[in-house]
């Protein structure tokens, strides 16, 4: 056991349920006001006399912005210290969003947008790599799962667009972050600088030896983890596809708040799916369950004449979207040995990039109208039943001799 050498506070003492909440409500409010963003589109358009040019500049800073952010504070993360860096991301999150609150002019939003971009970035590597390397082998995919229950901010933000911006102003609805930001900011001083003290510890050592399944390169980048970080992308922005042409396809079906709500909830029981299936069989075979049922699901949809089945197809496709979302955080951790943060994190946030380019191609291929829409989202399914056989076989999770981490 490794006392920390500025603050003696023992390293066993940063429970991983401690590390869980902190990461979680970071990346909770994160999602919030990255999705608010998005929601109040149309009101900065409107508050800014944006053109359509200066719109989408906007939002393609927010989605070039996780990209920059993985990969910059990732590898500063795996160089100086995580802890230390969740701290630092924190600093600047609360300066975007402060001055996205106060912005005065398209210019100040776009640059307090990408600030506050480059910590929604670096913020999901960050906190999946710390927490998977405090958790047993047996609980990483469940806390991980867990953890991507904080993509539920956009659920707040989708009702705070809808109740709360005529009452209180789009300024406020981004300002109400700071204060739960800033408190959170406290007691991550508070539990883990010490954790990270020192670079490493011997039990993070122990535990992130057995993260390494790709093999050992002596501090390189070898073909071994470039092959990975390929897989790893691509399945990334595959999947992170689909939910993201599901979100401008069902901007044409009913909003009521009742459908929103379940339009983000039913993700929820896909990650806790896809964590037991990881748990029991691993990790290629909860893909290619995901894999099969997403082309099941959008043949059903292309063929059927159920007047339904537009409305069935959106509510059921984030159930299932919640298998991968639900995964990625600890697979993408155990694929690499070296940079693990950055590599990690950049090959999620460089996946929700590409992904978000899915309905300018749906469109270029003139695929958006009728039943072709359908074909994307199977041939989606063919894409990551391909990544997922090619995938090196991974063991069903079994609790590990010597790991007293709960």
């Amino acid at each position: 056991m490794i006392l920390s050498s500025t603050t003696g506070m023992e390293a066993k003492d940063i429970s991983p349920q401690r590390v869980y909440w902190t990461a979680f409500i970071g990346l909770f409010f994160d999602y919030y006001d990255l999705y608010l963003f998005i929601y109040l589109e149309k009101t900065f358009a409107t508050h800014f006399a944006l053109s359509a040019a200066q719109s989408d500049a906007l939002q393609f800073t927010g989605l070039a912005g996780v990209g920059a952010g993985s990969l910059l504070f990732g590898y500063l993360a795996d160089r100086l210290g995580r802890a230390r860096m969740m701290l630092a991301v924190f600093v600047l999150y609360v300066l975007g969003i402060s001055g996205i609150s106060l912005a005065w002019s398209e210019a100040s939003l776009l640059g307090f947008r990408l600030a506050a971009s480059l910590a929604l970035g670096a913020e999901w590597g960050i906190s999946h790599a710390f927490m998977s390397e405090r958790v047993s082998r047996e609980r990483r995919y469940r806390y991980a799962a867990l953890l991507q229950f904080a993509i539920l901010g956009g659920l707040l933000a989708a009702m705070a667009a809808r109740y709360a911006l005529p009452v209180v102003g789009w300024r406020w609805l981004f300002a109400a972050s700071i204060v739960p930001v800033t408190l959170l900011s406290a007691m991550r001083w508070r539990w883990l600088v010490a954790a990270d003290a020192v670079v490493a510890t011997r039990a993070g050592e122990a535990n992130g030896a057995a993260l390494r399944v790709a093999g050992d390169t002596g501090g390189r980048l070898g073909a071994r983890e470039a092959l990975a970080f390929a897989q790893c992308l691509g399945l990334a922005s595959l999947t992170i596809a689909s939910g993201t042409v599901n979100v401008f396809f069902a901007k044409e079906l009913p909003q009521s708040a009742w459908y929103t709500a379940l339009f983000w909830l039913n993700v929820a029981p896909g990650m806790l799916l896809g964590a037991w299936v990881v748990r029991r069989a691993g990790v290629r075979p909860a893909l290619v369950i995901y894999a099969i049922a997403l082309v099941a699901l959008s043949l059903f949809a292309w063929v059927s004449a159920w007047p339904e089945r537009k409305l069935a197809f959106a509510l059921v496709l984030p159930l299932l979207n919640g298998i991968p979302f639900g995964l990625m955080g600890a697979f993408f951790n155990e694929v690499f040995a070296h940079y693990r943060t950055m590599l990690s994190g950049a090959a999620y946030n460089l996946g929700r990039i590409l992904a978000g380019f899915a309905p300018v191609l749906i469109t270029a291929l003139g695929l958006h109208a009728g039943g072709h829409y359908f074909v994307f989202t199977a041939a989606l399914g063919v894409g990551v039943f391909v990544i997922g056989v090619g995938l090196r076989r991974t063991r069903p999770l079994t609790r590990e001799r010597g790991d007293d981490s709960r």
